[in-house]
């Protein structure tokens, strides 16, 4: 009974708070899979396809690219839904390596593409199929470049999900503390997160034009400026939920690392849009930049994915079909930069445009996620108080029961019982013999007569 009676205290403290600390702890397993060398030909052919489809879009043959992109993406998509087929799995990764084996470096790199032979199959049927499509292929170009505000949001809501749940390691007891006393983290904050912009923005300055030091901070002074009216909006709009926050100490130091890593990444967005405007960083760096920005966004989204999907009876993403998907995610977020590149004319106004959204999408899930923890956190509180009421009773009334005398269930305990002389019942009662109420000269007759 203690078991069953204990279970439900036990499933209330599972609120966001432990969700957000378990989901941690997936991030580097995912890393490892996506970048393990057995299937290390998926990365090479992800690469070389999108540079190919992207000079392909850039030279005027957008539709072309388009179906490319979205076969790939809906090929490797098929795949990874298969992926929890043993068989199908074996067809996507390379064996084991044979220590003894002596095959020239050179054959078995080449045949290692075998692994991508099963995408491309889907990939070519869903070629088939756009093809087959007519005239409404035309607007497959405007469709995936419409996506890529999708993929950014995506991004913004994944790398989000992981800032919280490493807001959540480690934090203190859910002790009371005294409300209030939270300017000081506050103006400690904003300092920190001012000082890091200005010392990448000296940094980018230097690359750029080799500025020094005092000219870069006086020549980026506006942007100092918006960075700290983005941080005084945010300390504006979450003013209520920080006030409840410093009533326990957890809930207080969650608070304080939430805001201040999602206040770092909106700094960088904002900064990067700045470095794009009013820097100009080179070529290479541009291009370094986009490469880099594509395989962080599949990273995040996968992660967010397959974290949410433990908890989800659906399982749509796992740590086995992981690869697959985020590489179907690879070639439609690709697409979608290399289609807005030539609507745009420009892939740093894309560039732009993703970080703008990403910034508006953290600044949305600052206050969101402090109202879900919050929301959770207080449920689960009032929902063990009121378990925690019941409990005791019940236990009582066990600990009553097992105080009272257990009757024998043997008969020959029932017959020993009264056997010892000191404990015998009634053994210091005088015995006397009942008085007689009918003498020896009673007549009695041997017939009743009932009267009516």
């Amino acid at each position: 009974m203690e078991e069953v009676e204990q279970a439900p205290v036990e499933a209330v403290e599972q609120d966001l708070l432990t969700e957000l600390q378990e989901e941690d702890a997936s991030l580097l397993s995912l890393i490892r899979i996506l970048l393990s060398p057995r299937t290390f030909p998926h990365l090479v052919l992800i690469f070389a396809f999108a540079i190919v489809l992207n000079f392909m879009a850039n030279a005027g043959s957008e539709v072309a690219s388009a179906i490319g992109f979205l076969s790939l993406s809906g090929g490797y998509l098929l795949t990874g839904l298969l992926s929890g087929n043993e068989r199908i799995r074996g067809w996507t990764q390379l064996p084991q390596r044979d220590e003894a084996e002596t095959t020239p470096r050179w054959k078995r790199l080449l045949f290692s593409f075998r692994i991508c032979l099963l995408p491309l199959v889907f990939a070519a049927i869903c070629m088939a199929g756009l093809n087959a499509a007519g005239d409404a292929k035309d607007a497959l170009p405007v469709v995936l470049s419409s996506c890529f505000v999708v993929w950014a949001i995506v991004q913004g809501r994944s790398f989000g999900r992981f800032l919280s749940s490493l807001s959540a390691k480690k934090l203190p007891e859910a002790v009371p503390r005294t409300q209030g006393r939270t300017v000081t983290s506050g103006i400690f904050s904003c300092l920190l997160i001012l000082v890091l912009a200005g010392i990448l923005v000296v940094l980018f300055e230097y690359l750029a034009t080799s500025k020094g030091w005092m000219e870069a901070l006086l020549e980026n002074v506006i942007f100092f400026g918006i960075a700290l009216g983005l941080f005084l909006l945010t300390w504006r709009r979450t003013r209520y939920l920080r006030q409840q926050a410093s009533l326990k100490k957890d809930l207080h130091s969650f608070t304080v690392r939430w805001l201040f890593l999602s206040q770092l990444l909106v700094t960088w967005h904002l900064l990067t849009v700045w470095r794009h405007w009013a820097i100009s960083p080179g070529g290479p760096m541009l291009f370094f930049e986009e490469l880099v920005l594509m395989v962080f966004t599949v990273l995040m989204a996968i992660w967010g994915l397959t974290s949410r999907s433990f908890r989800s009876p659906l399982k749509l993403v796992s740590l086995d079909n992981a690869l697959p998907i985020g590489l179907a995610f690879g070639y439609a977020y690709a697409g979608s930069v290399a289609m807005l590149t030539v609507v745009l004319d420009d892939v740093k106004n894309v560039m732009m445009a993703g970080h703008v959204v990403v910034l508006l999408t953290f600044m949305w899930m600052q206050p969101t996620v402090l109202k879900g923890v919050f929301r959770t956190t207080q449920q689960a509180s009032n929902i063990k108080a009121i378990v925690e009421k019941v409990v005791p009773v019940s236990n009582d009334k066990s600990d009553a029961g097992e105080s009272l005398p257990t009757e024998p269930t043997d008969a020959s305990e029932v017959e020993e019982a009264p056997s010892s002389k000191e404990d015998a019942i009634g053994s210091d009662v005088e015995w006397r013999e009942p008085k007689v109420l009918a003498t020896e000269d009673v007549d009695w007759d041997d017939e009743i007569e009932l009267l009516d």
